[in-house]
């Protein structure tokens, strides 16, 4: 999965696991909100008043690189 700061924290979550503590290191500590459910990367760090890059940058190294299968 490809996270850009349009995707869902939901779908982050969910696909990374290990991405509750990124977003808890950033003071995202309301994982069990409406807001997970409904809100955008961008959205979850414009409400908490953080740099969306450094928070995608952070979220970014869970990315597993692709493998070609040739």
């Amino acid at each position: 999965m490809i996270i850009s700061k349009n995707t869902m924290i939901k779908d982050i979550v969910e696909f990374y696991p290990e991405a509750y503590e990124i977003l808890a290191r950033f003071g995202v500590k309301c994982l069990a909100c409406n807001g997970m459910l409904n809100n955008t990367l961008e959205e979850c760090a414009a409400f908490h008043k953080l740099n969306v890059d450094e928070l995608m940058k952070e979220l970014k190294q869970l990315e597993l690189p692709t493998v070609d299968k040739a």
